[in-house]
């Protein structure tokens, strides 16, 4: 049962859900004013380490940091439920869209308005990183880290960018920094069963949504198991899922029409909360031809298909990460980290 604090995160939570525009950098740029400055849920040191935690996983990242956040306020049912409010949105308007489109085709509708939004995020972005970086960034190497960060995810935009520079920065001041820092007396422990029974999930949804897809041939079963591919592997947030679903489902399948793809991406991008909510139009257009029923369940399974993975890739590896940086060597690191992390969000 909520009560108090969580009650009042799920309420923050909503609200982000329906105000959050720009992508996973205005998400955080948002979640540091309302999280952090206003409701002082979480420290800004806090914030950038469950950012970077995330943004060394696959999928959506301002997604899996807010389901960090709520795991680590809550436990699992806290952050069920505030994945659930965040994403549900954004999931409702996307499925309004894919209705939209089924009687209308999209002719004549003008996308002109969406000049206005990126902007305004863009502005609101650059605002949280420098407020971000006062505060995680203490010394020269750490400045150094960010501009480094930031200089290579502006030229190399590519998936693997991510994880690497957070380990290459963690690893710079793991071996520079040479303050001594106390033992920890409480080390953190983890449930393995709990922790193996998210992963054993995760794996079992993976092969029988393969298998079901393999034996059936049936459009539904072969959607869901794409979106749940795609939930698993995707590095680097939305700019790198369009592509491998524009090549899926337009090139490969013919599922969607390129017009169909890239009007329901540029509309996506008018639309608050995760990005990853694209998938709920995909899969709905998908499946259109079957009708409405079919329409909204493609727009079911896109949702659950490419957000169920990353969820349940932080209830796998959070609690390893809580005992790992109890370490000296992960707490040296964290420095590098969250510059890295402060960098990419520039």
């Amino acid at each position: 049962m909520l009560r108090g604090r969580n009650l009042l995160f799920i309420r923050d939570t909503f609200l982000l859900g329906v105000t959050a525009f720009g992508g996973p950098q205005a998400h955080i740029a948002m979640m540091l004013q309302l999280f952090v400055r206003r409701r002082k849920y979480l420290s800004e040191e806090e914030l950038m380490e469950a950012l970077a935690f995330c943004s060394m996983l696959p999928g959506p990242t301002s997604t899996q940091t807010l389901i960090t956040i709520a795991l680590k306020r809550g436990g699992a049912s806290l952050a069920w439920i505030a994945l659930a409010v965040w994403a549900l949105p954004a999931a409702l308007f996307m499925t309004a869209l894919t209705l939209a489109f089924t009687y209308y085709e999209a002719k004549g509708f003008s996308l002109d308005f969406l000049v206005f939004v990126q902007p305004m995020a863009i502005g609101f972005i650059l605002f949280a990183a420098f407020k971000i970086g006062r505060t995680v960034i203490k010394n020269e190497v750490g400045v150094f880290l960010m501009l480094l960060s930031l200089a290579i995810t502006v030229f190399l935009n590519a998936p693997w960018v991510f994880p690497v520079m957070l380990f290459v920065c963690g690893m710079i001041t793991n071996f520079s920094n040479r303050k001594i820092l106390p033992p920890l007396s409480n080390r953190p422990g983890v449930n393995w069963r709990v922790s193996s029974l998210n992963l054993g999930l995760l794996i079992l949804l993976l092969i029988g949504a393969a298998v079901v897809g393999a034996i059936t041939h049936h459009r539904s079963a072969i959607l869901f198991e794409n979106f749940l591919r795609f939930g698993s592997i995707t590095f680097g947030g939305g700019g790198v899922l369009v592509p491998m679903m524009f090549e899926q489902f337009v090139k490969h399948r013919a599922y969607l029409t390129a017009n169909e793809f890239i009007s329901g991406y540029a509309l996506n991008q008018a639309v608050p909360g995760p990005a990853f909510a694209f998938a709920t139009f995909s899969g709905g257009m998908a499946l259109k031809e079957f009708g409405l029923n079919y329409q909204l369940l493609g727009c079911v399974l896109g949702t659950i298909g490419i957000f169920m993975p990353g969820a349940l890739m932080v209830f796998f590896i959070y609690p390893l990460w809580q005992y790992l940086k109890s370490y000296r060597f992960i707490q040296r690191s964290l420095e590098g980290i969250n510059a890295a992390a402060t960098g990419m969000v520039l």
